[in-house]
């Protein structure tokens, strides 16, 4: 990127945001193995396309809940596989197994090089978050956390988007949402961001229109894509 490009990019305060569970950190395909696996204690085959109808939300309390409903699990079976996807995930996120998503370490560069401050939304207590954070080299981005734990059905909503970037001090027309499922690029549009959209293979099926960009892997991401025209 020329110099020239890069002053024209840092006129403005720009902001790169995104979910930290479900587009820093792959762990779509881990919670699919975690519930393949308990369901098939009951009895039930929960394959790929149940994945995709019934376990793209982020919150796993509400995932378990839409697949509870899905194969009316009695109330003891879905406790139990709720505090078991959150422990094995809770494993997951301590072990060293634990990393960013191939790809995003670059995007990450070209939000620094063009100015951009980087922000994460997540439904985990704010000392996991910090934590894990650290534990996968996101602190070389200075990332600012906005921590929910607990949220409402819906997450991230309108409302979390917002509420990163007013810690941030940005503004939502000069900010970047980047996700991977269509619940969250719809919520950012709503709030007023850009939103690019990198799918996992569990939402690549799903309609993405009206979002500014779609690439199928971070490293095709430019910086033209993330931040517009200058």
């Amino acid at each position: 990127m020329s110099d020239e490009i890069i002053l024209s990019f840092r006129t403005k305060q720009r902001a790169l945001v995104m979910e930290l569970e479900s587009t820093a950190i792959p762990i779509r395909r881990t919670m699919f193995e975690i519930l393949q696996r308990e369901l098939a204690n009951e009895g039930i085959t929960f394959d790929e396309p149940a994945m995709m109808r019934l376990g793209l939300h982020a919150v796993p309390a509400h995932l378990v809940a839409d697949i509870a409903v899905a194969y009316s699990l009695p109330e003891g079976a879905r406790s139990n596989l709720l505090r078991t996807l959150q422990q094995d995930l809770s494993e997951y996120f301590r072990s060293a197994a634990v990393a960013m998503v191939p790809g995003l370490s670059q995007v990450l560069d070209q939000a620094r090089a063009a100015g951009a401050a980087v922000g994460l939304l997540s439904w985990q207590s704010e000392p996991e978050v910090r934590a894990l954070v650290e534990r996968i080299g996101l602190t070389k981005w200075e990332p600012v956390v906005s921590c929910t734990p607990n949220p409402d059905r819906e997450f991230p909503g309108v409302d979390a988007w917002l509420q990163l970037l007013l810690q941030m001090n940005r503004q939502p027309q000069d900010s970047v949402a980047l996700c991977r499922h269509r619940a969250a690029a719809r919520t950012a549009l709503t709030a007023g961001l850009r939103v690019v959209v990198v799918p996992d293979d569990f939402t690549l099926f799903q309609d993405f229109s009206g979002v500014d960009a779609l690439a199928h892997h971070f490293e095709d991401l430019t910086a033209q894509q993330l931040f517009g025209a200058v």
